[in-house]
């Protein structure tokens, strides 16, 4: 991991949702996992059983991720004439499903979201 030193003279986040995160230093690892099931109704009709879901019941939530191949020995060197990242301000409206914002050095990073949106809308010839 390179060694860096950050510098930022103004932060402002807006809003961090679920499963999501704002790291500042320096990180090793990093994972974050998240699963969302979203149902959209035309109607607000509840059943009283919207809360609770079995993950087995949808393929989306069981299927493997692929992942990336192994690092095939391609070597690099790097020299930073200045070792300090100097940022005047960030702004950030929003931060949501398990994304990162950090503010440092980071070794390793392995996120997942995953969700599944449902719509019950009205017929076509309804409307």
């Amino acid at each position: 991991m390179l060694n860096r030193t950050s510098k930022v003279t103004f932060l402002k986040v807006q809003f961090i949702g679920t499963g999501s995160t704002l790291q500042i230093g320096d990180t090793h690892e990093f994972f974050a996992r998240e699963k969302v099931l979203a149902v959209q109704r035309y109607l607000p009709n509840y059943f009283g059983n919207e809360g609770s879901f079995k993950q087995e019941d949808f393929q989306l939530f069981r299927e493997p991720v692929p992942r990336l191949l192994p690092e095939t020995g391609v070597y690099s060197a790097f020299y930073h004439e200045n070792p300090v990242i100097r940022v005047r301000a960030i702004k950030i409206q929003s931060i949501s499903s398990s994304a990162i914002t950090h503010i440092g050095s980071t070794g390793r990073i392995d996120t997942e979201t995953r969700v599944k949106h449902i719509r019950n809308l009205p017929p076509r010839n309804s409307q």
